[in-house]
């Protein structure tokens, strides 16, 4: 009982805030006047002859939105009218309001009783005093039989009776879940993220909930700080960084057949910008932007893995190389450069890399590179001297687009993830193609495949700690090399 001593109901007319007193279950006074009749049947909903006032079931509603994590509304198994309590979410089987697969641990009827699911050793204590009697579904061998029927509270005294009793039913489902996250978290555009603490998020019908072990950092995350897609995409304050994400599932929501403890990886991809992978836990869609992980790939590579694999899945298809061509890689040092380098290779391209003379240049070249040019000086001349005629294709990746397509031979093709479209042709012979990340599953499934079975290397040169995550991003602004990894946990 961590804070049931410390129960406050606030915004109730007509009762002063001090007079609702703690309460110490184990202690609990008697309840005043005869106990409600009921019609034993099993579901009585509210055919108790007692109602809480308004504002006492009001007052009681509100205390319940207050607990961190759960999700109210409807209720799915009892009455249209009562008020559902869900954790939507549980690493393990507790003793539910109905069955451990149902996330719902109680919920409020209109009358303002409640059906719960407390912990065992208050069941006598609170049916000898008068505040509640067992559920008649106890009855049944399927059902527990911790599910009361705590009478509707009819003051302030008995509404903190009230309370303290839903707040252990509370904390008895929701058990070694927590309920609070460590989040690398903005609060507006232009703002140093910062490591903090929030309320651990909960599925909604077709999402996962999956305790991230590994993520990493993305040019995205910078965009989000300064505020590039403001225009473009909804942003929900507090922002929690983070596109890719890799860990285990641990809860699902409604019409999600993925089972719990599966090892998943992805990308968080929702029209508004507020969750990320930058967390403990993060709520992800299982439709769009997560794979299982196969054996073989640990947290630390997939969590690298996803949005920059993606990208560099997408502008080597624009390209479509192929034995013969030649393709130049300009951006070839950092993550989408680093897989696409890989993936024109294997598709036996010849690729010419940009890099900077030495651990730049070692990078590209163990990675299948044949020929490196430094972009720093005169990129056409360095690159004519290997194919005189133009490259069969550029990726554009980073630099002055248009001196690539100068380089491009005629009928030959450019890619970018800039935002360059066709107009930069200019009239000449190359088709140019924007190109966007598209994490669906079959291309994560794909990039997954080809790392565990060592023909894709996740190119992650340093990796920091989730509180460390700020003082990275401010490095990874001036330039990496490769991938820069987040261990979580």
């Amino acid at each position: 009982m961590t804070d049931a001593q410390n129960v406050r109901c606030v915004d109730l007319p007509g009762h002063d805030e001090e007079s609702i007193v703690a309460i110490d279950l184990s202690t609990l006074p008697p309840r005043k006047g005869t106990r409600p009749t009921t019609t034993g049947k099993e579901i009585p909903h509210d055919q108790l002859e007692q109602f809480s006032p308004p504002e006492i079931r009001a007052a009681l509603v509100a205390y319940a939105e207050t607990l961190p994590g759960v999700a109210t509304g409807p209720s799915l198994v009892s009455e249209p009218g009562s008020f559902a309590l869900r954790l939507g979410r549980a690493e393990r089987p507790f003793d539910a309001f109905l069955h451990p697969e149902v996330d719902e641990f109680g919920h409020i009827h209109r009358s303002g009783f409640l059906h719960l699911t407390v912990p065992r050793e208050y069941v006598r204590v609170l049916d000898e005093l008068g505040w509640t009697e067992p559920h008649p579904i106890t009855r049944r061998a399927e059902f527990p039989d911790t599910i009361v029927m705590l009478y509707a509270p009819r003051d302030a005294e008995e509404l903190a009776v009230a309370t303290a009793v839903l707040r252990a039913s509370y904390e008895q489902a929701v058990g070694d879940m927590p309920v609070r996250m460590r989040a690398v978290t903005v609060d507006a555009f232009g703002e140093t993220p910062t490591a903090t603490a929030v309320d651990v998020p909960v599925p909604g019908p077709g999402e996962l909930l999956v305790r991230v072990a590994a993520s990493s950092l993305n040019g995205f995350d910078q965009a989000v700080v300064h505020g590039v897609f403001r225009d473009m995409m909804e942003h929900t304050f507090p922002v929690t960084l983070g596109k890719d994400f890799a860990g285990t599932v641990v809860a699902v929501g409604d019409g999600v057949e993925r089972p719990l403890g599966a090892r998943v990886f992805g990308v968080v991809m929702k029209p508004a910008v507020h969750d990320g992978a930058f967390a403990d836990f993060v709520v992800v869609s299982d439709g769009y932007g997560v794979a299982a992980i196969p054996d073989g790939v640990d947290f630390a590579d997939a969590g690298a893995l996803g949005l920059a694999g993606a990208a560099a899945v997408g502008v080597v298809e624009a390209v479509a190389p192929a034995a013969g061509d030649t393709v130049l890689v300009v951006g070839a040092t950092g993550g989408v450069g680093a897989y696409a380098v890989q993936l024109a290779a294997t598709a036996g391209a010849t690729v010419v890399a940009t890099a900077a003379p030495g651990a730049q240049a070692d990078f590209v070249r163990a990675l299948g590179a044949a020929h490196v040019v430094d972009a720093s000086g005169d990129l056409a001349a360095q690159v004519r001297a290997i194919a005189p005629a133009g490259v069969s294709a550029a990726i554009h990746l980073a630099g002055d687009p248009q001196a690539l397509v100068d380089l491009v031979a005629p009928g030959g093709r450019l890619a970018s993830t800039l935002g360059v479209g066709p107009e930069a042709a200019d009239g000449r012979d190359v088709t140019v193609v924007p190109v966007m990340a598209d994490p669906s599953a079959a291309t994560l499934d794909r990039l997954a495949a080809a790392v565990a079975s060592g023909a894709l290397r996740v190119p992650v040169q340093s990796v920091h700690h989730l509180e460390d995550v700020a003082a990275a991003m401010a490095g990874f602004a001036a330039g990496t090399l490769g991938k820069v990894g987040v261990s979580v946990s």
